[in-house]
């Protein structure tokens, strides 16, 4: 009898232990958290957009910027991002819409990448103020604690005896001076102002590498005013433009057309609006 109360007792022993340690030792594990990660690029004519984020409040903020970026440089946006609740919040999240002008500014390809520590810029530009300007945008993440690694290599734009870039490259170029510098006329007319000269002389010495290429120039004008006014403005705006290329020695075959107010980039009264609605486009 006092060996089996002995041995009832310890089994009654162990199952306490087991009720006050188990529990504690073997315990669903706790998944361990990932770091965020950030991977643009510039592919193909493409923004690509990878990597993991916290969670679909940054996703779409990125999105956001990056869909603007993309009509400028008519790029297509590629959304490939993974949303986890296990990825780390990071500081560095909250800059990557400021960095993303910086792929406008290179030459077909481009790409920035963030793994928490550090960011890796890579691309081509045409000139040193374009890769200052790429140094000086990334400026926030050093900011929020990366390390940067500046991989931009400055390739000058060629002489008209040079090899011709890619046309991709060519039309990226394009559309990088009609941003930075838009071809503006005297209002409600089509005669082009001195700034509006100045962009053009930039596209004339583009186009130059493209001697046989065919181009179309269309002219869009802001929702001010009568439809059939905008569009018969935007038509003569469009030829002024080939007159003044032509006239400056460009021998490309010209097509013309005036789309007046029919495809705006920017809808009711936000900022810059019909400044950015008025525009020329040059297409190869």
């Amino acid at each position: 009898m006092r060996r089996a109360g002995i041995l009832t007792g310890g089994v009654v022993a162990l199952i306490v232990l087991a009720w006050v340690c188990i529990p504690r030792h073997l315990s669903s594990p706790r998944l361990a958290m990932t770091s965020a990660s950030f991977h643009a690029s510039v592919e193909q004519g493409s923004l690509v957009f990878r990597g993991s984020l916290p969670n679909e409040r940054t996703k779409a903020t990125i999105l956001e910027q990056a869909h603007t970026l993309a009509a400028k440089t008519r790029l297509r946006v590629i959304d490939q991002f993974i949303v986890d609740k296990q990825v780390k919040a990071a500081v560095w999240v909250d800059t990557v819409p400021q960095l993303l002008p910086v792929l406008g500014l290179m030459v077909d390809r481009g790409s920035i990448i963030i793994d928490g520590r550090s960011l890796v810029v890579n691309g081509q530009v045409v000139g040193h103020r374009e890769k200052a300007e790429v140094l000086q945008a990334v400026s926030p993440a050093i900011r929020a604690g990366l390390r940067i690694e500046d991989r931009v290599v400055v390739t000058p734009a060629a002489s008209p005896s040079s090899t011709p870039v890619p046309l991709s490259a060519l039309q990226l170029l394009l559309n990088q001076v009609l941003v930075k510098s838009s071809i503006e006329f005297e209002p409600k007319s089509a005669v082009i102002t001195a700034k509006g000269q100045a962009g053009l002389d930039q596209i004339i010495a583009l186009l130059r590498r493209a001697p046989a290429m065919p181009i179309e120039i269309s002219a869009h004008t802001d929702t001010v005013g009568e439809a059939e006014y905008n569009l018969q403005l935007s038509r003569r705006r469009a030829e002024a433009v080939k007159q003044y290329l032509t006239t400056n020695g460009l021998t490309n075959s010209f097509t013309t057309i005036g789309y007046g107010s029919t495809r705006p980039l920017v809808h009711g009264r936000q900022q810059s609006g019909p400044q950015r609605n008025e525009r020329i486009e040059i297409l190869m």
